[in-house]
């Protein structure tokens, strides 16, 4: 089989000069632009809330995962395998959610989410960027 050595093209995003990048560089290389969200699981006393066995149907991150669907899709998520309380979502529905509203939206579930009444009051919600770490 013969091959062909490329010419054109790099793997940075459309448009991006040559050369090495200055800040993170995301590429869509499908379908539309989406947004990424890291939320930290806190209670009303800032004390980070171990959600790794609440991922049962009605449990906490479930019933987060809803309320982010009901402006966005949840593309794809992450919920780390520790007692940090993280998770990572990708939504589409670019602008859907800023983190200010997202953290409002959580934060307003309150202290008594899921079967297991997990309080997610005191949450944080920042942008990652595709980070899922």
């Amino acid at each position: 089989m013969a091959d062909i050595t490329r010419v054109n093209g790099n793997a940075k995003a459309h448009g991006s000069p040559a050369g090495a990048i200055t800040a993170d560089e995301l590429v869509i290389l499908n379908d539309m632009d989406m947004d990424y969200f890291k939320i930290i699981v806190t209670n009303g006393s800032a004390e980070v809330v171990d959600i790794t066995n609440e991922l049962d149907v009605i449990e906490a991150v479930s019933a987060i995962l809803s309320t982010i669907g009901t402006k966005a899709n949840v593309e794809m998520y992450q919920v780390e395998g520790d007692a940090t309380g993280q998770i990572s979502v990708a939504v589409k529905g670019k602008d859907a959610w800023t983190t200010t509203t997202l953290q409002a939206a959580i934060r307003a579930m309150g202290g008594a989410v899921g079967a297991n009444s997990v309080d997610v009051s005191g949450s944080t919600v920042t942008s990652s960027g595709l980070e899922f770490v």
